[in-house]
């Protein structure tokens, strides 16, 4: 058996393990139970009609907010256009569930902000309009605040690859600035509108942690009761399968809306646009629409993050929180260290493969980062279980298990940064190694490795941030009185301890940030 045997094997058997749970869940979802009939009849319509309102909720907002800044500051240049081509970006730095309670924490009935303007006008709350954050409606307004930049990058980079020669068309018939915005940009901008707002639709359907503090019922906070209040993996199963389907749904209708023509420029007329420096009003009105999207996505709840922390952190940072720390680095490095393992083993058998087998392995794996934590969460369980029937290995409620998961769920992450890498180098370059009979692993030593090491550091760290950032995967399938920052600060809330719920929030951000600048570091080598 030679080398390439053994990453094919290897390859199909990894496959078949990570893709054991999905198949699970969904031969459940044609079974019954009493159980079952009771949700039907009960909760089912509303967790069905929660989801489709967040969804087009969440479409709307963020495609509202994530083209309109990708547009101006594509286009113009403003006062800040610099420093907001990057800080609209940061949003991404705090997990959805953290801004949920920090805006939850100022804004709900006796938040801080709320109580303070009550003060400041001198009247009682029934003697003024409130809007109720801790709602569906508020838990779409949170969730679209620190999800627009799918929509921002996407759209962003999509008009920078477009040629000013369209815009200089459209002046030729005298139209202005905002008629081109509507009947020229959005038009040709549809795709990369629509493949970032089903990103932020997908993620949004697939939030727990906001969900469960607001109090709404959708299909992830159906599997967490139907799991640990009813105690039916059957059912639970049931329902994570078909917001399994939901999502395939939803990336079957991205792929379906990306097979359209793209109208683009023909590359011998492309020429980059030239910003347009705006004046007066409209230097203002910039400004004001990309500060208001950064202000209420990240600055605002960091900024009451830090009060909170400084609040707080001597009372809840003892011998218990570090044991939490060193546990969440524990999983963070661990997984990222195996994840990036197993994605090379998946692309480099393309690589000296070239095969379509191994190509159809490879996007088979990646499915596993579409499926919602929550999701994952309970096939894994239903696979531990038959494994324990049938082997009588326990390997339910174990770091295996929850290591198991973030394999499953974040393995795309890792190829999809390989096959970033191994797209960039030539294939001359091992036909060059094969006629100096350097063999396989020497090629891979003396000439791959060093031109994927970044390919490899961006791994680890994404995958890094990833885990340490993910909840109901962990609240599921972690062993007994075992915690992640993630999980502490969720419990935390749980226990109206808000402002102590900053602390391990504080930290899963700040570690994020460290993590991005020193992936932005080494990019630079």
């Amino acid at each position: 058996m030679n080398y390439f045997n053994k990453l094919t094997i290897s390859s199909v058997l990894l496959t078949l393990l990570i893709s054991m749970p999905a198949l699970l869940l969904l031969s459940n979802i044609f079974s019954s139970s009493d159980n079952w009939s009771h949700l039907v009849d009960t909760v089912l319509f509303e967790y069905v009609f929660n989801s489709l309102y967040i969804m087009f909720g969440v479409a709307l907002l963020t495609s509202v907010i994530g083209f309109s800044t990708a547009y101006i500051t594509s286009l113009f240049t403003f006062t800040g256009s610099k420093f907001f081509h990057y800080a609209l970006i940061l949003p991404f730095a705090i997990p959805t569930y953290i801004v949920s309670y920090v805006y939850g924490g100022m804004f709900d009935i006796t938040g801080s902000v709320t109580t303070f303007i009550l003060d400041l006008m001198g009247k009682d709350l029934s003697e003024v309009y409130f809007f109720d954050i801790m709602s569906i409606e508020g838990a779409i307004i949170v969730m679209s605040l620190v999800l627009y930049p799918y929509v921002y990058l996407i759209s962003k980079t999509y008009l920078k690859s477009e040629s000013s020669s369209i815009i200089d068309a459209s002046k030729t018939f005298g139209f202005t600035n905002f008629q081109i915005f509507y009947k020229v940009i959005i038009p040709i901008s549809r795709p990369a509108i629509v493949a970032g707002v089903i990103l932020a639709v997908m993620e949004a359907v697939a939030d727990f942690g906001v969900m469960d503090y607001y109090g709404v019922s959708t299909f992830v906070t159906g599997i967490f009761r139907t799991w640990f209040g009813l105690g039916s993996v059957e059912d639970a199963s049931k329902l994570a399968s078909m917001l399994m389907l939901f999502i395939f749904i939803l990336i079957f209708l991205e792929k379906y809306q990306r097979r359209n023509i793209r109208y683009r420029s023909a590359g011998k007329d492309f020429k980059p646009i030239t910003k347009e420096k705006l004046k007066g009003y409209k230097n203002v009105l910039a400004f004001t629409i990309c500060f208001i999207p950064f202000f209420l996505g990240f600055l605002l709840p960091f900024t009451q993050m830090s009060y909170w922390f400084y609040l707080s952190y001597e009372s809840t940072i003892s011998e218990e929180f570090l044991t939490v720390f060193y546990q969440t680095l524990f999983l963070g490095v661990t997984t990222s260290v195996l994840i990036t393992f197993l994605a090379f083993v998946f692309t480099f058998n393309i690589r000296v493969h070239k095969s379509k087998l191994a190509d159809y392995l490879t996007q088979i794996s990646k499915l596993g980062y579409s499926i919602p934590g929550a999701v994952v969460a309970v096939g894994i369980l239903s696979f531990f279980l038959l494994i324990n029937q049938t082997l009588d290995i326990l390997l339910v409620g174990s770091v295996v298990a929850v290591i198991f998961g973030y394999v499953v769920r974040f393995l795309a992450i890792s190829i999809n940064n390989y096959e970033s890498g191994f797209s960039k180098i030539p294939q001359t370059y091992d036909d060059a190694c094969k006629t100096m009979n350097l063999g396989s692993f020497r090629t891979f030593y003396k000439v791959i490795l060093p031109l994927i090491k970044n390919s490899i550091m961006a791994s680890l760290i994404i995958v890094f941030i990833e885990v340490i950032k993910e909840l109901p995967l962990t609240m599921i399938l972690r062993p007994f009185n075992f915690d992640t920052l993630a999980v502490l600060s969720h419990e935390l809330v749980g226990q109206a301890q808000v402002v102590e719920s900053s602390v391990p929030a504080m930290f899963i951000v700040v570690l994020g940030i460290i993590s991005v600048l020193i992936l932005a570091n080494k990019m630079k080598d």
